[in-house]
């Protein structure tokens, strides 16, 4: 990287536009606003011991922030010798040395916590993304498919509504709307039910719950938040099975699945492909276009839910990690 063009320096509030430009750039079928990515940021801040650390680097003459790059602790897959890293440079400004300089920045910061381990997302498909990661040291883990349902286009057969049948077996179905979201026992219900039906979910990290605090900041306070959309199977005072729909914030006739789960003592019923239908029909009644999602690899039971109703992949992320355990040996 050329110092006399370019300069890095630490992150600030105000780069959250240039983030999201930036962002946008790269993955244009999914662009998120500054706001989200801010809130992002701040719901990880929540829990003080987990590093979270970024940079910009900015085009001396201009001023313009160019790339970013970033380590952090998974809040959902703790080890304190394993972190999460992430480096997104404009377009306009790639093949300059600039990835390179950040990667070489994010190993350093990583080393002096006598990391063991380097995670990051890589574009399945972005043969020079591809490239630089296995330069690195990075190897394929896994697979995450971001997914997209054209409303009007769902599987109509197998949306067929099972409320009757379920709420004979002693279920209801609610949402946190009709619950009351700012009742503390509501709350209480669902973090119970967060983390526990998290706790399998396949990541690349071992799950490790997450503070109450950092909960209700992930799943009821971001911008795109829903009371309506996100809907409960309730089992007497117990929730027992969620899934939740966000808005997307640059696409006003799509919406964002969240979290769906179950409790696992009650899967297999049904419950989570009533959630989905549920938030389906909620699409089609208010008018939205889409509907997208996030699925791991190896997360086949959601896949199968999602696929039977016609979603279909758009964009593959890779999972890969870099192990540098030999250098603390």
């Amino acid at each position: 990287m050329d110092r006399s063009l370019y300069s890095v320096r630490p992150f600030v509030d105000a780069d959250y536009d240039a983030l999201a430009r930036i962002g946008a750039a790269l993955v244009p079928e999914f662009p998120a606003t500054a706001d989200e990515m801010r809130h992002w940021d701040r719901s990880h801040a929540i829990n003080a011991s987990l590093v979270h650390r970024k940079w910009a680097v900015e085009e001396t003459r201009a001023g313009t922030v160019v790339a970013t790059a970033d380590l952090r602790h998974d809040s959902y897959g703790y080890h304190p010798r394993k972190f999460a890293v992430s480096i997104m440079v404009d377009p306009g400004h790639q093949h300059r040395g600039i990835g390179r300089e950040l990667a070489a920045l994010l190993e350093r910061e990583a080393l002096e916590r006598q990391a063991i381990s380097l995670w990051c997302h890589v574009r399945d498909g972005d043969a020079r993304s591809m490239a630089f990661a296995s330069r690195h040291g990075f190897a394929t883990v896994r697979k995450q498919w971001v997914s997209r349902l054209e409303v009007t286009s769902a599987n109509r057969a197998s949306l067929v509504d099972r409320s009757n049948e379920l709420e004979s077996r002693g279920f209801r179905f609610t949402t946190i709307a009709r619950e009351g979201v700012d009742r503390p026992e509501v709350r209480e219900r669902l973090y119970r039910l967060g983390q526990t039906a998290s706790a399998d979910v396949p990541r690349i990290g071992t799950y490790t719950p997450i503070s109450r605090e950092e909960f209700f900041a992930h799943e009821l306070e971001g911008p795109g938040f829903l009371a309506d959309g996100l809907f409960l199977a309730v089992r007497g005072e117990e929730y027992v099975g969620m899934s939740s729909l966000e808005r997307d914030l640059k696409a006003p006739d799509s919406l964002h699945i969240g979290f769906t789960g179950t409790d696992p003592r009650f899967r297999g019923l049904g419950l989570a492909t009533e959630l989905k239908r549920r938030a389906v029909e909620y699409a089609r009644g208010h008018g939205y276009r889409a509907l997208h999602t996030t699925n791991d690899s190896l997360n086949r039971p959601i896949w199968a839910i999602n696929e039977k109703l016609g979603f279909r992949p758009q964009l593959t992320w890779i999972q890969a990690e870099k192990k540098i355990e030999a250098t603390h040996a």
